[in-house]
């Protein structure tokens, strides 16, 4: 199966504070792929200290 481009919205939520919208755009096979792409970088970017939900997930390429 042959990556495709994925552009996928995450809504981050942090303890005390306001959601913050972050749009990834990740190499993966699948839509599934893609959405556990971005929220792996999602976690490696804020340390787990978000409560990340996935928003919107595109093809783009």
């Amino acid at each position: 199966m042959t990556d495709r481009l994925w552009k996928v919205t995450v809504s981050c939520l942090f303890p005390m504070g306001k959601p913050l919208e972050k749009v990834f755009e990740v190499h993966q096979a699948t839509e599934e792929d893609a959405r556990d792409a971005a929220l792996g970088k999602e976690a490696v970017e804020h340390g787990g200290s978000s409560i990340p939900t996935i928003v919107k997930v595109e093809e783009i390429g």
